[in-house]
């Protein structure tokens, strides 16, 4: 059963993974739209959607009964979350341009993640042994 939650873990973080990349491509389409401000909803739409996922993985960790450091950094990059959303909105635009700094940020560490729980899923042996 751990072995199937750990996948599942794994899974939902190769769908996060191809989230945020879909995010880079809608924050260009937003700056390249010269329409406006909504343009952009998409960008927020899945930016939301990709904090819930990752708020998700939360309780999907302890589920996976996954080392207590891997569920520390689900939550660190659902703080990175967090923090995005708030730059998004800052009137200075010296501190807003670190939204862009915080998503490659957030990339790095959530690619750099979803290959640990991969490599962790992986491994997993498919039952475990019987105490004796």
């Amino acid at each position: 059963m751990v072995r199937n939650f750990r996948r599942a873990y794994a899974g939902l973080f190769w769908v996060i993974m191809v989230a945020i990349v879909l995010q880079f491509f809608l924050a260009g389409w937003g700056v390249f739209a010269f329409d406006g401000l909504d343009e952009f909803i998409p960008h927020f739409i899945v930016g939301d959607l990709i904090g819930l996922a990752i708020l998700l993985g939360v309780p999907l960790a302890f589920a996976a009964r996954v080392p207590w450091k891997t569920t520390g950094i689900n939550a660190g990059l659902f703080v990175l979350m967090f923090l995005q959303a708030f730059l998004a909105h800052v009137p200075v635009r010296g501190i807003a341009a670190l939204h862009v700094v915080n998503g490659v940020v957030i990339l790095g560490v959530a690619g750099w993640f979803t290959r640990q729980l991969t490599e962790m899923a992986r491994s997993e042996p498919a039952t475990t042994p019987a105490t004796p």
